[in-house]
């Protein structure tokens, strides 16, 4: 019987060789791959000490109640920070994808 993991590693390999639009990128453009991964992923974890840095000055400086009021705010910019600098970096990676194309 196989795994989980097996089967859907089967059914991405079935969905890559059935696919017209898949093309096979070349060491240059998978380096720039890598390349803008880490940037971004440096980008974020940048953002995030910053953002834990702010929720610890305003946490020391604010009562309970009202830090406990603002936290569902703070996590939702957080999220849509997260999700501008990941739509960014996948756009430029897309943008590398298609040049092969």
């Amino acid at each position: 019987m196989k795994s989980a993991l097996e089967l859907a590693m089967e059914k991405a390999d079935g969905a890559v060789d059935g696919d017209d639009s898949y093309v096979k990128l070349t060491p240059e453009q998978i380096e720039a791959v890598d390349q803008i991964k880490k940037e971004y992923e440096a980008k974020w974890a940048e953002q995030e000490i910053m953002i834990k840095g702010k929720l610890e000055k305003m946490q020391r400086e604010v009562d309970t109640q009202t830090m406990a009021e603002h936290q569902r705010q703070f996590q939702n910019e957080i999220n849509q920070l997260r999700e501008q600098i990941f739509a960014e970096r996948d756009m430029k990676i897309e943008a590398i994808r298609k040049q092969s194309t």
